[in-house]
């Protein structure tokens, strides 16, 4: 039996971040769970029964078939093979954890992904590429890889296509060895990414598909392990394989929604292929929709923008990381021209495509207030959506080469490598003042109006309703789950049993405090973003006849028949509403101690009566969005 596990990390208390639903799947699991069945089949004698599981340590419903799967073992006749797959840095610690569990019901433990294959890129064989020269490397193993080792976990540097099958072999055979290398395989006859039966089944909000093109990214950005993991030379899938993948995803389910995670589709030689075999399919009649990583220069490909539109691309995630020149060429990043992000931006938006900003807070040149000044330029230039990260030497980076080399004081604790936490020291900022600038990039550019704004620049619903989606993840993840979106999920559980070793004693009276606030917080987050999210719906939903009716929707009631047509008439908005509350609430306490204050209390039940209506209205009209963005 072979058990691929995605392990979670752990919050600042000590809890595994666990939601009951997730957002994101895991396409590097996809991945291994395809080659472990084709390995499993080359390898396995014919007769002999095999089970693979892949399964997600962040997943409530997956942690407790994780769970069903422990209690199992040791298992008369049956051998164990746990492998923690695609472990970030974040993520290393627990799944040191998770391998401790394993091993002591009898398990082989293999452990691969980005932080062991990176570190031992740059911090064992060092960067050889004549473009960066000078990346200073100890030629030592990392302590923490070493220690695996040591313990018997059998560590996988590289890409598993063209070695899981060996080190099967090896372990089936009782000879493995403690470190294996994959290398930079070929990437056309590997099997695609393929996601287990059940995966997605009541663990996911959404069922969205993830595929990886191609691999490699030839640009030099000092903070990015893509480079020094998967190299700078981009290798690519069979195309016709791809097509055909997607293909019998339409005829399978009725439609294909997926994410091509490749890091750069705009520099896959063979992204015009792709993309025309898309629009065939779409000619088809199949329905579509994806999106795709790529950089900001990518307007200059051309055609891209187009092509990728007619094949069915929703949105595209590109690396701005920051709107000052000083900084993109401090982080080797010199191929962003931010003169060039607004033509580029409404050139996606003049063919249907979202346009989702990666900004990172942290540079040499950044300050608390440089920063808001360009959230603020982020949103006016047209960037729709935004993910904040705090800039880190991440472990696999030329950053982090430098900074071990140079002696620089970094957090020991790899669970904070997350890209939320500051690990490193900032030359004009505080930890307090670093952290507080990224929680207000968050607020900032994420406001109603910002919003509301991004919404209007797309005239098909579909789309708008996309977003919303999309809006209401990102601002759930770090208004009330506080934690970044491509992590989180909805609604998180806590296990007081399942802490991280270490971890202060926490008392059960104290837990249940805790856990009693985490759900009224919920509460109270909830009604406040069903009303932040109704005068959104409005404002958007009604948009051309708010343009034409306005006047008549705004400003003091003009009796009756007025409240009449505001409550109950076809165009709902809540400025009137909203100019009311906040007039009322500009008396605070006056409203009971003054009597002077009573008109207040008397103009206030025709606009509390107009809000219940109002909450039901759109809490029907709410019903109808969800449907139609989930079917």
């Amino acid at each position: 039996m072979v058990i691929l596990i995605k392990p979670t990390s752990y919050d600042d208390e000590g809890f595994p971040l666990r939601f009951l639903r997730g957002v994101l799947p895991s396409n590097g699991l996809a991945a291994m769970y395809a080659l472990t069945k084709q390995a499993l089949a080359q390898v396995v004698p014919a007769g002999v029964a095999t089970e693979v599981h892949m399964l997600e340590d962040g997943l409530y419903r997956h942690a407790k078939t994780l769970a069903q799967l422990y209690r199992r073992f040791p298992e008369p006749g049956t051998k164990l093979i746990a492998g923690l797959a695609t472990v970030q840095t974040a993520q290393f610690p627990r799944a040191c954890d998770l391998m401790d569990r394993w091993q002591a019901v009898g398990a082989t433990c293999v452990i691969g992904g980005f932080h062991v294959s990176g570190s031992i890129s740059v911090m064992t064989d060092g960067v050889h590429d004549p473009r960066r020269p000078g990346i200073p490397c100890p030629q030592r193993m990392p302590a923490e890889i070493q220690a695996l080792m040591d313990r018997g976990v059998i560590v996988f540097h590289g890409e598993a296509e063209e070695r899981w099958p060996t080190v099967l072999r090896d372990i089936l055979r009782g000879t493995p060895q403690p470190l294996y290398r994959g290398g930079l395989p070929d990437l056309r006859h590997a099997p695609l990414p393929e996601y287990a039966p059940g995966y997605f089944r009541g663990n996911f909000a959404t069922a969205i598909g993830t595929l990886d093109a191609s691999r490699g990214c030839p640009f030099l950005c000092s903070f990015c392990t893509i480079i020094n993991v998967q190299g700078s030379r981009t290798r690519c899938r069979s195309v016709s394989s791809i097509i055909e993948d997607i293909r019998a995803a339409c005829e399978r389910g009725g439609k294909a929604g997926f994410f091509l995670v490749d890091d750069n589709f705009a520099r896959n030689p063979e992204w015009e292929e792709i993309s025309d075999g898309l629009g065939r399919l779409r000619q088809q009649g199949h329905h579509i929709s994806f999106m795709v990583q790529a950089d900001v220069a990518c307007g200059k490909v051309k055609g891209f923008i187009p092509k990728l539109a007619a094949a069915g691309c929703s949105q595209i995630f590109m690396g701005v990381e920051s709107l000052n020149p000083k900084n993109l060429a401090a982080a080797n990043k010199r191929q962003n021209n931010v003169d060039q992000y607004g033509q580029l931006w409404q050139l996606c938006h003049q063919h249907g495509i979202v346009v989702h900003a990666a900004y990172i807070i942290g540079f040499p040149h950044d300050t608390p207030e440089s920063v808001a000044r360009e959230v603020e330029q982020l949103a006016q230039l047209g960037a729709d959506q935004a993910s904040f990260y705090m800039l880190m030497p991440l472990p696999g980076s030329e950053d982090y080469a430098r900074a071990v080399a140079a002696g620089a004081s970094l957090d020991p604790d790899l669970n904070r490598y997350d890209s939320f936490h500051p690990v490193n020291k900032h030359p004009l900022m505080t930890h307090t003042e670093w952290y507080a600038t990224y929680l207000r990039a968050w607020r900032q550019f994420y406001r109603a109006a910002n919003i509301v704004a991004a919404l209007k620049r797309f005239p098909d619903r579909q789309t708008r309703l996309q977003m919303l989606r999309n809006y209401a993840w990102y601002r759930w993840s770090f208004a009330t789950e506080r934690a970044h979106p491509m992590i989180s999920g909805f609604y998180r559980f806590r296990d007081l049993q399942d802490r991280r070793p270490g971890t202060a004693v926490l008392s059960i009276s104290r837990y249940l405090l805790q856990e009693g606030w985490r759900h009224l917080r919920y509460v109270g987050r909830f009604f406040a973003e069903f009303y932040r999210f109704q005068h959104i719906v409005l404002e958007t939903e009604f948009a051309p006849l708010l343009a034409e009716k306005r006047d008549e929707m705004t400003g003091r009631l003009r009796g009756v028949r007025d409240w009449v047509r505001r409550t109950f008439g076809r165009i709902m908005t809540r400025q009137w509403l909203n100019n009311f509350w906040v007039s009322y609430a500009r008396n605070r306490w006056r409203l009971l101690l003054d009597p002077r204050t009573y008109h207040w209390h008397l103009r206030m039940p025709p606009y509390a009566l107009a809000e219940v209506v109002y909450t039901l209205r759109f809490a029907w009209l709410l019903k109808r969005l969800v449907k139609l963005t989930t079917t």
